[in-house]
């Protein structure tokens, strides 16, 4: 009799360290917020008072021989542990239904009809002291199982097929883990049910139970990989997982998507890197707004909330009432480490796949840049065509080079005389019958993000050197062709044998391409670009900055790296013929680029009197509509010949 009683406690005693670890695990990381989070709980405290009930009962039947008030403990423990351990099965049904979103597709009275076994289970239950239905002891004070504890695990079955049901109706839109997880659950807790029911003597239901569920603590409810530790929200794979899963669920999900525009500004200006910080410190106000459960952190300058919501709802969440109090916030500073801090947002409201039609498009509209020519601070509904835009613009992009939809053009550069010819400088284009002439402002930064710039540029580069191959250039007195060059391509580990290697294949002498780099003011790496230059440069090729004077090119990149030749952008010319300090501006360029031995190219020369400005200043180099716009090649020759 001893040995039978601690060989049952001995199960009982596993069970309870088991689910109290996991619940002290659960707490510890903070994983309680959720509705599955306490339903999960809820399971394991089943399990910790229900081993309780158990041990006692083991005691108290073993030593109600000597202890006579045992005999009425017994009465007391089987009942607490009927009363508890029912709920067992609506509690995993409820888990399931939330983890697999099986309720967004049902009306809310489906919540309350699934509850009535568990109602009826515990009137029996609160009624057996009187009926003996469930169970009793007989006089000889055996435990005895009624025909209402067959009712019960009926009853348990049933949430169990109900639950498996709606796993395997899921199983498409759900993470493989979980999937295999909550089988396991199934499996597990099935074997140790089915295994005290009919041999009553092996104690295994609750042991079972406590295993389960501590293989869904390190599956479904651990997290670690779909969290942002630092921030305390979801993270970008989170993002995409969460929406792919709403929309297979046919879902509408309203998404609030927040950007700050000057992150990188902020961290120039301070010289330190506030970002974490400062997304810790919106994630915390974003809290008070929405559960924790719809906010998303998908890239280092922005904050996202889905929000959704279905037939059965009667009314949707205040979508552009919470985008308004997200703006509100920002009009007033956020305290940084002790700093006033004044970030500037764009919120977008959008509704998927309303506005938006899929997760590929609710990533541009998270990770693109917003057009300069919304001037909406919160963006919905017709303020989202630019990304419907985007979308289409891809799509083109992305066929462009194989239907042959990229064309190079030719924009002339003068000599200082406005007469001899010095050059051309190469751009790209690229034609859709759909959406007409797409200019590079627009699908450069799209072809960057998705990984076609290195085949457009390369494209560009052999156009150019074909045409350099003709002669005709050169029969046309040109003295290079300027190539476009962005500081990432420089970048490349390859970059420096990968063009020399295209332009050798033709034959051609280095000297006459003239690679033009725009220098980002975020490009921190000089010693690399610079060497970069220094290489290409001893092979033959000359170099241009671009863009001199647009914010974009800075002062340490003109002292640091070795320019044959300095644009300066159109905007500082147009602004001298506005007011006497933009002529200042002008003049002080120039005269700062000549002191340091470079030469000069001014774009934007539209009017004779521009050239003429120019001229007395020294300049070097013209290029402007003044001579001509971009034209195709074919152009080029015709226009070069009768000049």
């Amino acid at each position: 009799m001893i040995y039978d009683m601690l060989f049952h406690i001995a199960f009982y005693c596993a069970a309870f360290l088991v689910s109290l670890t996991t619940i002290v695990f659960t707490k510890l990381q903070k994983r309680t917020d959720l509705v599955q989070n306490r339903l999960f709980l809820l399971m394991n405290y089943i399990v910790i008072i229900n081993s309780l009930t158990c041990i006692c009962t083991e005691i108290f039947e073993t030593f109600m021989g000597q202890v006579p008030i045992f005999s009425k403990c017994i009465l007391v423990s089987q009942f607490l542990y009927f009363f508890v351990h029912i709920a067992i099965a609506p509690a995993l049904y409820n888990y399931v239904m939330n983890v697999t979103d099986s309720f967004s597709f049902r009306p809310p009275i489906i919540k309350y009809v699934g509850m009535i076994p568990y109602i009826i289970s515990e009137l029996f239950v609160l009624t057996n002291p009187l009926t003996g239905y469930v169970y009793y002891y007989n006089e000889n004070m055996q435990f005895v199982r009624g025909w209402a504890e067959v009712m019960i695990y009926l009853f348990s079955l049933g949430y169990m097929i109900i639950a498996t049901g709606c796993l395997l109706l899921s199983w498409n839109t759900m993470r493989k883990r979980n999937r295999y997880a909550l089988l396991y659950f199934f499996c597990i807790t099935l074997f140790g049910v089915v295994m005290q029911f009919l041999y009553i003597g092996i104690k295994s239901e609750l042991f079972c139970e406590g295993l389960a569920l501590m293989g869904l603590m390190l599956t479904v409810e651990n997290e670690d990989d779909r969290l942002n530790t630092v921030i305390g929200v979801y993270n970008r794979n989170a993002l995409r997982m969460d929406v792919s899963h709403l929309l297979a669920k046919k879902h509408v999900i309203n998404v609030i998507c927040l950007k700050i525009t000057n992150m990188d500004a902020i961290n120039r200006i301070t010289g330190l890197s506030y970002t974490d910080q400062i997304m810790v410190e919106i994630s915390d106000f974003l809290k008070t707004l929405v559960d924790r459960s719809s906010i998303y952190h998908p890239n280092p300058e922005s904050m996202v909330l889905v929000l959704k919501y279905d037939r059965f709802q009667k009314g949707k969440k205040d979508v552009l009432g919470i985008a308004k109090r997200i703006y509100n916030r920002f009009q007033s500073e956020w305290t940084i480490h002790g700093v006033p801090i004044k970030l500037t947002p764009v919120v977008i409201a959008a509704e998927v796949p309303t506005n938006i039609n899929g997760i590929d498009s609710l990533m541009y509209m998270i990770d693109g840049p917003v057009p300069d020519d919304i001037d909406n601070t919160i963006l919905t509904h017709d303020d989202l065509q630019f990304l419907m835009r985007r979308s289409a613009v891809e799509e083109v992009v992305s066929k462009g080079l194989a239907e042959g939809k990229f064309e190079v053009y030719y924009q002339p550069t003068y000599c200082t005389d406005g007469v001899k010819l010095h050059g051309a400088e190469a751009l790209i284009r690229l034609h859709d019958k759909n959406l007409g002439e797409l200019y590079p402002d627009e699908f450069i930064p799209i072809a960057e993000q998705t990984g076609y710039i290195d085949d457009i540029d390369d494209f560009v580069l052999h156009q150019v050197c074909a045409f350099i191959k003709t002669g005709e250039p050169k029969r046309l007195g040109m003295d290079c062709i300027n190539v476009n060059l962005s500081v990432l391509q420089c970048m490349r580990d390859d970059f420096v044998s990968h063009i020399i290697g295209i332009v050798e294949s033709y034959g051609i002498p280095k000297s006459f391409i003239n690679f033009e780099i725009t220098e980002s003011v975020s490009a921190s790496d000089y010693n690399l670009l610079s060497d970069v230059i220094r290489k290409l440069k001893e092979q033959g090729f000359q170099f241009s900055m671009d863009d001199y004077g647009t914010g974009y090119s800075n002062m340490h990149s003109l002292f640091s790296l070795d320019f044959d030749i300095v644009k300066i952008d159109k905007s500082i010319l147009w602004d001298s013929d506005k007011s006497e300090r933009g002529q200042i501006i002008l003049e002080s360029c120039i005269h700062m680029i000549k002191q340091m031995k470079r030469k000069i190219l001014v774009e934007g020369v539209e009017t004779k009197s521009h050239v003429e400005k120019l001229k007395a200043l020294g300049v070097d180099f013209y290029q402007g509509y003044y001579f001509s716009k971009p034209i195709t090649k074919t152009q080029l020759l015709d226009y070069c010949k009768a000049g």
